[in-house]
């Protein structure tokens, strides 16, 4: 073979890399340089732990985040970029690099939380173990922690009536103890401004303030009723009048089946406001803000006595007597006296 014949297939071979090369160039530019997907909604994507690279890349195809799963991996091994394990949301439209570096903190999907007026301890410990997966003991046991609740600032045994009830947004993996603080502190950042602004009787504690609005929390959900109630549980109390009020009872009974019986009324507990005077050793439930201000706020009104009238709404009474009449009106079944009820 003559030396023009080597040339020309020297050149020819280094033509043919050229080419090759730039068309690898071009390929990887434009796959760099281009979205994974052109979706317009992001995508919800949960990495297990253990996943390889190559696991995850075939997840994030099989969810359409991207069209390649071999590239992507390819990508990733060759950058040296790696995915945590953790459950995130990912925008849409993201380059290769974008997306390898998506996998971060900041797009962990946050779990949404919510605890109604009303709810007890018991209540949100069931709520953390459904949406967080923490569990119930575990929420309990930190929440009658005394030491953990003085280091939020409550003065209580437990934190019963502490957990405000809101709607949070908490991270997967996210503590009980962080879940719980966050809790108490929008309790105070709700309460602690209604307390300045009404000016209300300093004698009472914080502690007695929130159990008042629990127990007016759980007697209704009618909202211009709610200072009407309070005005009752205050008129009572300076009269020395057991405040007899059921929600307060039922808190008390260990394994109450939804009937509250003239036993269970008899039963002596802490809570029971029937058989105990004044009231009860703390909240029932997490009051919302509507009541704590009703609670600091209560009607000018000399009511003693309310009884339901069956459709959410309650009839007040001056005296006994009035009471009666109401009791008679409204209460279809009287086998046994129930109070204010």
């Amino acid at each position: 073979m003559t030396g023009k014949m080597w040339r020309a297939i020297l050149l020819a071979g280094v033509l043919g890399l050229l080419l090759v090369g730039g068309a690898t160039f071009l390929y990887i530019t434009s796959y760099l340089d281009n979205p994974c997907n052109y979706s317009e909604s992001p995508f919800r994507i949960t990495i297990s732990k253990g996943m390889t690279i190559n696991e995850v890349a075939r997840l994030l195809q099989s969810k359409g985040v991207i069209r390649n799963a071999r590239e992507f991996a390819v990508f990733c091994e060759l950058s040296g970029k790696s995915i945590p394990a953790g459950e995130y949301v990912i925008p849409p439209r993201l380059r290769p690099g974008e997306l390898a570096n998506a996998f971060c903190p900041r797009h962990l999907a946050l779990r949404r939380v919510t605890i109604p007026e009303g709810s007890t301890l018991r209540d949100v410990a069931a709520i953390l173990r459904q949406r967080l997966g923490i569990p119930e003991s575990e929420t309990l046991a930190l929440c009658h922690d005394a030491s953990f609740a003085s280091q939020l600032g409550v003065k209580a045994s437990s934190l019963e009536g502490y957990l405000f009830p809101e709607t949070y947004y908490f991270g997967p993996g996210a503590s009980v103890r962080k879940v719980v603080a966050t809790m108490v502190r929008e309790f105070f950042q709700v309460v602690m401004p209604i307390l300045n602004k009404s000016g209300h009787n300093r004698q009472m504690t914080l502690h007695q303030i929130v159990t008042i609005a629990s127990l007016i929390e759980k007697e209704t959900a009618v909202g211009r009723e709610r200072p009407l109630i309070a005005a009752v549980i205050y008129n009572r109390l300076r009269r020395n009048m057991p405040l007899q009020l059921d929600p307060s009872v039922i808190y008390g009974l260990k394994d109450f089946d939804g009937n509250l019986t003239r036993k269970d009324l008899k039963t002596d507990t802490e809570y029971n406001t029937y058989t105990r005077r004044g009231l009860p050793p703390g909240p029932i439930c997490s009051p919302s803000r509507e009541s704590i201000w009703a609670a600091v706020n209560p009607a000018d009104a000399d009511f003693l006595y309310f009884v339901s009238m069956n459709n959410g709404y309650h009839i007040f009474s001056r005296t006994a007597a009035e009471h009666a009449r109401a009791v008679r009106r409204y209460q279809k079944r009287l086998t046994r006296r129930r109070g204010r009820r």
